[in-house]
């Protein structure tokens, strides 16, 4: 956490550019631009999202923000959405190490974890300097005879995913850990998921949940043949290679929900990607508070 006042600082802000967005969900970006401005702070918006919003939240941010095609020098990135918004937005950050604080208007929001009722005063503790940052291990692949295609991103924050293609058959994944034979899955797929996508599809299907800065990876097979395939919990060191059999010789690859259909001789890697994305949190609030609120553990329904 940091203690002294933070002056001149400079933002760039992401949302969702899908166009089933709500007029409500612009109003909240609106919002957040404003808050942003209120403080002092400089703005800047993708030109690409800014052009997706309707005429009247143009307007109302047109005075506050200057435009970019490729990311500007800033202090901060904002991601305004949920959490599909925040994983894009991560991507573009990429390993320039720009802190990415999340604010949620979405549902259910661990990544990003600011419900919107708290932006106002979230964004005035950054301003004042009381903020902290956690660095978020990533993903990275790799694989041994076929190209990636140019603009597929190869690192993920949440999870890499093999997955079927079709609904007949499931996939023979033959794993091995740094180079010692693990098993061979039979199952409608498998989950590689860091400690921040613990809580994402990988819990989803029976993982584990893992604190944010666990230094581990956790290995979930979805629907497997076999009812003794359990959650398998590895450094994060450790060298994760695939190899996929499938009726159909092809299967799909899934990183943070990115897709590409890859051969069945294919040979996959997965590892640690070189760099970490740094995430904001606001002071003294922890992830064990987070999965309180979000997962409502403890709450007791009957009094509702």
């Amino acid at each position: 956490m940091r203690n002294t006042t933070m002056e001149n600082l400079k933002f760039a802000l992401f949302g969702s550019t899908f166009p089933d967005r709500t007029y409500k969900a612009e109003e909240q970006i609106a919002a957040a631009c404003e808050a942003i401005s209120r403080l002092g702070g400089a703005l800047y918006l993708p030109d690409n999202f800014f052009y997706s919003l309707s005429a009247p939240i143009q307007n109302k941010i047109r005075p506050l923000a200057l435009l970019f095609d490729v990311m500007p020098p800033v202090d901060m990135v904002v991601s305004v959405g949920g959490d599909g918004t925040f994983l894009r937005t991560a991507a573009t950050v990429g390993d320039q190490g720009i802190p990415v604080l999340g604010i949620n208007t979405g549902r259910l929001g661990f990544l990003a974890a600011i419900n919107f009722q708290d932006m106002d005063a979230t964004l005035l503790e950054i301003f004042q300097n009381r903020f902290d940052v956690e660095d978020r291990t990533l993903l990275e692949i790799s694989t041994d005879d076929e190209d990636i295609p140019q603009g597929f991103n190869i690192h993920a924050l949440n999870e890499v995913s093999i997955l079927r293609q079709d609904t007949a058959s499931m996939l023979s994944i033959k794993a091995s850990i740094n180079g010692e034979y693990l098993t061979s899955y039979q199952a409608d797929g498998l989950v590689i998921a860091t400690p921040t996508g613990s809580t994402a599809y990988s819990l989803s299907i029976g993982g584990s949940i893992l604190a944010p800065t666990t230094p581990s990876f956790i290995l979930t097979a979805i629907a497997p043949h076999n009812l003794t395939s359990r959650p398998l919990v590895v450094d994060d060191n450790s060298r994760i290679s695939l190899q996929v059999t499938s009726r159909s010789r092809t299967f799909l690859l899934s990183l943070d929900g990115q897709t590409r259909i890859f051969d069945q001789h294919t040979k996959l890697d997965v590892y640690k990607a070189p760099y970490t994305l740094k995430v904001v949190r606001r002071a003294g609030h922890t992830f064990f508070e987070t999965l309180r609120d979000k997962l409502m553990w403890g709450a007791d329904v009957r009094r509702q």
